[in-house]
């Protein structure tokens, strides 16, 4: 979506700048407006296709730390690592995302063992890696 007036003097045409469209909601092949997911779905902020779209799934932390609407599963940053809900014991009825038990494991990097971190949001780009650790209770 596109905003005009508000950066004119940074010498954008129109003084026009690129906007994420909000959650649940996504625009279509980069056009200007923002369109809803279809009923019952949500998205990510920045959604570029009505393909990103999905039915969002809790996390087993509720609130207490982020939640990756998407897959189900919490994420976040503890003791400079980030860590991520997983499915160690837990019974599943598929192989996508987490299933509601509050087991955990430290989260692989790219291109490191851990991947270090000092909030959560630096966990944000590694939250759907592969557990570097066992996922335990």
């Amino acid at each position: 979506e596109l905003s005009s007036g508000i950066n004119a003097e940074y010498g954008y045409p129109g003084g026009e700048v690129c906007e994420y469209c909000p959650e649940g909601t996504y625009s279509a092949g980069g056009q200007d407006a923002c369109d809803k997911c279809p009923a019952g779905q949500t998205s990510e902020s920045g959604a570029k296709a009505a393909s990103e779209c999905f039915v969002a799934r809790s996390c087993a932390w509720g609130d207490a730390h982020v939640c990756d609407r998407e897959t189900g599963c919490t994420f976040g940053c503890e003791s400079d690592f980030c860590w991520s809900q997983c499915d160690g014991a837990c019974p599943r009825l598929d192989l996508i995302g987490c299933h509601g038990c509050k087991e955990w494991c430290w989260l692989s990097g790219n291109g490191e063992k851990y991947h270090f971190c000092t909030e959560n949001s630096q966990c944000a780009a590694v939250k759907r890696n592969s557990c570097a650790s066992t996922c335990t209770i």
